[in-house]
């Protein structure tokens, strides 16, 4: 579930943060990385629990209506809009069964973020679609959700100030959040499960782990590397960021065989282009294709596969 993409966003900021800290606290943001990968699938099953807790808000605004003196009949029909939705029940009983650990945010305590979702939500065509509905099978039910959440991540702003506010990597995690989210609708609806647990022995969270240990250990000799290809070569005067992505891509350019070389350049300049300054990327290229043929020429850089031996 977790991208490399994200693999290296988040070894990267840990890295940044560990040299703002100074050495005290390497441990600290080593743990932090191992957690913020961790708390990716928290975040997962936080979010497949919203329609449950949407739907007693608004059963409780429905309930209030009903008792008016002149109730609004289209209103409360409408109101009823998730109680219908067994689907949304039966994905909630499954989250249940996981504990979260890293991320325990309860959407009980953001009610008063429900009130601009819904109104949101009551202003979108395909809640008009479903409302016709007085009881919709398995396959409406599904399609509903499937774009609730399609539009809730791509334009509910009410829902992501919400996010931004109580998930501070929210920014960095939400595409992996939506393809994942996308991934676990996809099936039949009496298929539907939700996606595996992180473990701290999944090979993404290792190479996070193993991306921040090299770094930290040889930063040093990457300054070496990136000093042979440099003219007038100052770390001192080159972005944290683009230095850190320079000694990140350097660390899978000796340490991961499999990985190809471009693969490791393109990643990077994606990172850089989108945390760093608006020249990073073209700064980045150049240093790092040098450094591709210097290292490759002498014998540092070793892959091996169809593929990754390319210069």
């Amino acid at each position: 579930m977790i991208s490399r993409r994200l693999v290296r966003i988040k070894a990267l900021q840990s890295l940044y943060a560990a040299q703002q800290g100074g050495d005290s606290a390497k441990t600290q943001c080593r743990q932090g990385l191992q957690t913020s990968l961790l708390a990716t699938y928290d975040v997962y099953v936080f979010l497949l629990e919203l329609p449950h807790y949407l739907n007693e808000y608004l059963l409780s605004e429905r309930e209030i209506e009903i008792k008016k003196f002149y109730p609004d009949k289209e209103k409360i029909r409408r109101l009823g809009l998730l109680n219908n939705n067994s689907l949304a029940k039966s994905i909630y009983d499954k989250t249940l069964n996981h504990k979260r650990r890293h991320f325990t945010a309860n959407w009980s305590e953001y009610g008063e973020s429900f009130p601009a979702i819904t109104d949101w939500l009551f202003q979108q065509e395909f809640t008009t679609d479903y409302c016709i509905f007085d009881a919709p099978d398995s396959g409406q039910q599904l399609a509903f959700l499937q774009e609730f959440y399609r539009y809730l991540l791509g334009e509910c702003e009410p829902f992501y100030f919400l996010m931004q506010e109580v998930y501070g990597a929210w920014d960095d995690d939400e595409n992996t959040l939506e393809r994942e989210l996308e991934k676990t609708l996809s099936s039949q609806p009496e298929h539907i499960a939700l996606g595996t647990p992180y473990a701290k022995d999944d090979d993404e969270v290792k190479m996070a782990l193993l991306l921040f240990d090299l770094v930290m250990a040889n930063s040093d000799k990457y300054e070496e590397y990136i000093s042979s290809v440099t003219e007038n070569w100052d770390p001192g005067r080159i972005a944290i960021i683009d230095l850190l992505c320079l000694k990140l891509a350097l660390a899978e350019f000796t340490s991961f065989p499999h990985i190809p070389l471009k693969v490791t350049i393109n990643e990077y300049l994606d990172v850089v282009r989108e945390y760093s300054t608006p020249n990073s990327g073209r700064f980045l290229n150049g240093v790092l294709d040098k450094l591709r043929v210097s290292l490759v020429d002498s014998g540092v850089i070793v892959k091996s596969g169809r593929g990754l031996r390319d210069k």
